[in-house]
């Protein structure tokens, strides 16, 4: 994504399908690939695209029958929800905005700042160790949106926010998907490996089993894909060319690609998956 420099191993269970990046970088290590000036998830934007405001309509106003839908939202209408990994709070505004009342946290101080000065007085800078800080059975969602595949310790976060959610609170997973056909198909060059940032990646059968391992119940998996095709066809361009190619800043090529994706999600093979589980 960055251009910066390092080789890397991913490591694939033949029992099981999981993936994980090994050997995994320190802390220190990897915070170098987190630029907080150019990772998207960092970035202040206060420039509203066509997508975004699409987006933000979206969530205040979704259309019935799932249509357009945006990925990873909570089914409940209202109370306390926390986004781990909010970044600069996008989401978080929104749904505040929508009558949640609304938590996040995030590793990096210049998004934090940049989300409480969007009015979300609680975030919070911090890892999701310092779920730990919460009350137990606080919250009544609890969002990790392209977040678990980052985490050294995943299963110690499924069992931290299993505690701070309510009886029957909703925990939503976000993740990309390794059994998807982009990811075979590019291989090292697909969009959503990104390593070293992700540690472990997930197909449909390993997320819920460790969802099942760390007591999430009624779990259901469904596919939202967007930008992975034309990410992957961006780097294996700057691989073929020797210099950097920007597509997946180009809206009109993600919309030419999206019937195929959505019809990849239909049939359970998209790049990105969206776990829904109960306390």
């Amino acid at each position: 994504m960055f251009c910066l420099p390092g080789v890397f191993f991913e490591y694939k269970c033949v029992s099981c399908g999981f993936v994980r990046l090994d050997p995994q970088p320190s802390a220190l290590e990897i915070r170098k690939y987190y630029p907080s000036r150019t990772y998207y998830s960092y970035s202040a934007g206060t420039k509203k695209s066509f997508f975004g405001v699409l987006r933000r309509h979206l969530i205040m106003h979704p259309l019935p029958g799932g249509l357009l839908q945006v990925p990873a939202m909570p089914t409940k209408k209202e109370g306390k929800i926390l986004d781990i990994g909010c970044g600069s709070g996008d989401t978080l505004a929104t749904l505040k905005d929508a009558g949640w009342d609304a938590y996040g946290m995030d590793i990096d101080a210049s998004a934090v700042a940049a989300a409480k000065k969007r009015g979300l007085s609680y975030v919070s800078l911090g890892t999701y160790k310092d779920l730990a800080k919460y009350r137990d059975n606080f919250f009544d969602v609890i969002r990790l949106y392209h977040v678990i595949e980052h985490l050294d310790d995943p299963g110690l976060c499924l069992r931290l926010a299993r505690k701070k959610l309510k009886k029957g609170g909703e925990l939503i997973i976000g993740t990309p998907n390794v059994g998807s056909l982009v990811a075979r198909l590019f291989g090292a060059r697909w969009y959503n490996m990104d390593a070293p940032r992700h540690l472990y990646l997930y197909t449909p059968k390993t997320l819920r089993n460790i969802l099942k391992k760390n007591n999430v119940m009624d779990i259901s998996i469904t596919f939202h894909s967007a930008g992975g095709w034309v990410g992957s066809i961006q780097y294996v361009l700057n691989d073929i060319l020797s210099k950097r190619i920007d597509l997946v800043n180009r809206p009109w090529l993600i919309l030419l690609f999206y019937p195929f994706e959505l019809l990849l999600d239909v049939i359970g093979a998209g790049d990105v998956m969206v776990a829904r589980g109960h306390k």
